[in-house]
């Protein structure tokens, strides 16, 4: 599992995203592995940006190509809802929902690097999975840095025709 919380802390977010996006851009890349730097690109940027190593321009010229295209997001507890408000988690409060929110911050949960609202291909019991690790696979739709260029919480992702693979705690 990538720790992908670690890769935006201070200094490291900046030179992650640097290199996340010139891995990108190297021709015959999986797309699977493409996808999965889509989302590092999205995330790192996002938290140089919340420590003020990026400014929202840096933001939006590197994330302008994503839309249309396909991310994959890092693994993620499934939880209940009894823990509402909790970070870098799929939080279940309708366990049949085909769509639902999750909020990717960094590792203290001091910032929030984006709100990803996530539109399912089809409902998934996730009941079913609490306690295993979700990772979310879809197309960007949108991508909305904050219009009041607050570092406290950067930008707002919307992932279409999403599917969730299930995997066990390492």
């Amino acid at each position: 599992m990538i720790e992908y919380s670690n890769l935006s802390q201070t200094k490291t977010g900046r030179a992650a995203s640097d290199a996340a996006a010139s891995y990108l851009a190297k021709t015959g890349t999986s797309e699977d592995l493409q996808a999965r730097l889509r989302y590092i690109v999205i995330y790192t940027t996002a938290g140089a940006v919340s420590t003020g190593a990026f400014d929202f321009d840096v933001l939006n010229k590197r994330l302008k190509g994503f839309v249309g295209k396909s991310v994959t997001l890092p693994d993620r507890p499934v939880i209940n809802d009894a823990q509402p408000g909790r970070m870098n988690a799929i939080c279940i409060s309708d366990p049949r929902a085909t769509s639902f929110m999750v909020v990717a911050a960094n590792k203290t949960n001091t910032t929030i690097h984006a709100f990803e609202y996530v539109k399912l291909q089809q409902a998934v019991d996730l009941a079913a999975h609490v306690g295993q690790l979700g990772s979310i696979t879809g197309t960007v739709r949108k991508i909305e840095p904050n219009p009041n260029k607050s570092r406290a919480l950067v930008l707002r992702i919307y992932i279409d025709d999403a599917t969730i693979a299930f995997s066990k705690h390492s």
